[in-house]
């Protein structure tokens, strides 16, 4: 069987793994320290100021973070601007009795352009890939090994197509490092991190 691994572009990627970087402005820093003290990990968040910060993440990841912490003022506000964007990425979580989002967070999304002209230690935080990964059942195995954000297609003991979904700081540490130090995989490792270069040379250098 032939192996790839490349990278996809953000509309190839299945719903649940597209990326969402949100700008989030609180009227005071409770709703961010209660947040930040349960973040999961495939959720990257940075403060710009005090009151001020950086959300992203895959939807999925995001969906997480709403239905797991319904009890904080966070996971309503963005409950409630889900519902305004896209209501049907979040209308399953809506909460029987209604949703009465708190006044004093404002959330805005940023495009893929604004995410590039962040500063490079940003941009490698909130700046996603997608990765297509098709070859044999044992080489998907190396690649599951990122634990990153995932769909995997084909049938057991065939061919598996994976498709990842994760910022490149995460591509790089759990997936691109990995595979290049002990892994059958090291050339199409080492395609992975050229072509991130190409797409982020000031992080990469």
């Amino acid at each position: 069987m032939r192996l790839h691994v490349g990278l996809l572009e953000e509309d190839e990627l299945p719903r649940d793994l597209r990326p969402l970087v949100l700008e989030v402005s609180a009227g005071s820093e409770t709703p961010l320290v209660r947040l930040f003290e349960r973040l999961p990990r495939d959720i990257t968040a940075d403060r710009l100021d005090r009151r001020r910060f950086l959300l992203s993440g895959p939807v999925e990841a995001l969906r997480n973070l709403i239905r797991e912490n319904m009890d904080l003022k966070f996971a309503k506000g963005l409950l409630g601007y889900l519902l305004q964007w896209e209501p049907d990425l979040v209308a399953d979580l809506r909460p029987r009795h209604g949703l009465i989002p708190p006044q004093d967070l404002a959330f805005s999304l940023l495009p893929r352009e604004e995410v590039r002209n962040l500063s490079p230690a940003l941009k490698a935080r909130h700046l996603y890939f997608g990765v297509e990964f098709r070859g044999p059942e044992s080489a998907a195995i190396e690649i599951l090994k990122s634990r990153l954000p995932f769909e995997i297609y084909g049938e057991p003991g065939g061919e598996r197509r994976i498709v990842l979904s994760a910022n490149l700081a995460d591509l790089l540490v759990y997936l691109v490092k990995p595979l290049m130090e002990s892994s059958s995989l090291k050339d199409e490792a080492q395609g992975l991190l050229e072509a991130l270069r190409k797409e982020a040379p000031e992080c990469l250098g």
